[in-house]
């Protein structure tokens, strides 16, 4: 401002590019992604052939009645391990091919079988054993089973992580059972809904991360993006359920909670 000649004052325009600069990280993780998912899927198919095969030709072999009992074995525990491959490149294919949004009727027991092959030879390695506590009458729900997928496969790998973090053996728990508590949509009523709680033993989550842990972004990985848990936290609001965190004794508790009603 010139105020008779001289300089009365400065104006000064500031912007905030924080959200701008979230969302351009979002963008460019979204591209990696991508690429990823298409790496992944082209490696599926290569991969398929020779699976194909491998069980094609095991089983012809069986036909074969001369076969002494010692070989038959070695031959079923090969057609086995062929057909379980199979199953892991098929849910890879599943998970890493773009979907539109959809609603269909799933046993949330299945998708969760599904997504742990994924996981099963890398928890092995690490020296992490698994403990499946289904309900075998759970209750169908309404939902996206390649959106549910994503989201368990993010709690599988958030329990991966905290073990390894902590160092040494370690136990994931996937439990599914029902629920009957009264919501909002409900008007006080109870209402019947499907959960699976994931449970590690790794280290746990800080009191002052607890509340942010679902937050876009934020992260207390070195390499993390922190938009996994906030992706997967989002997705079981869509279904008209809920994300909950918690800490236990040994570990950390994720409560999947789904309804088992269809959604409008």
């Amino acid at each position: 401002l010139i105020d008779q000649g001289r300089a009365g004052g400065i104006h000064c325009i500031a912007r905030n590019l924080t959200e701008r600069r979230r969302l351009e990280e979002q963008l460019i993780h979204s591209e990696k992604l991508s690429s990823i998912g298409q790496l992944v899927a082209g490696v599926a198919h290569e991969l398929n052939n020779p699976l194909t095969s491998i069980s094609g030709y095991t089983q012809l072999l069986l036909r074969d009645t001369g076969l002494r009992d010692d070989m038959r074995d070695d031959l079923k525990h090969i057609n086995t391990q062929a057909e379980r491959a199979a199953r892991i490149v098929q849910n890879l294919l599943v998970f890493a091919r773009e979907h539109r949004p959809e609603r269909n009727t799933v046993n949330l027991n299945e998708v969760v079988r599904n997504t742990l092959s994924l996981r099963a030879y890398q928890l092995r390695v690490d020296n992490i054993a698994v403990a499946l506590e289904f309900d075998p009458q759970l209750p169908t729900t309404v939902a996206d089973p390649f959106q549910l997928q994503q989201v368990i496969l993010n709690l599988m790998n958030n329990a991966h992580q905290a073990i390894t973090e902590r160092g040494g053996p370690g136990k994931l728990t996937l439990r599914t059972y029902v629920s009957h508590s009264a919501t909002a949509e409900s008007n006080g009523a109870a209402q019947s809904q499907v959960v699976l709680a994931v449970t590690d033993t790794g280290v746990g989550i800080a009191a002052r991360d607890l509340n942010r842990i679902f937050d876009p972004f934020y992260t207390t990985k070195d390499n993390g993006v922190g938009l996994g848990l906030s992706i997967a936290h989002k997705i079981a609001s869509q279904h008209g359920g809920k994300l909950i965190a918690q800490n236990t004794s040994s570990g950390t508790l994720f409560s999947l909670i789904l309804p088992t009603t269809t959604i409008a």
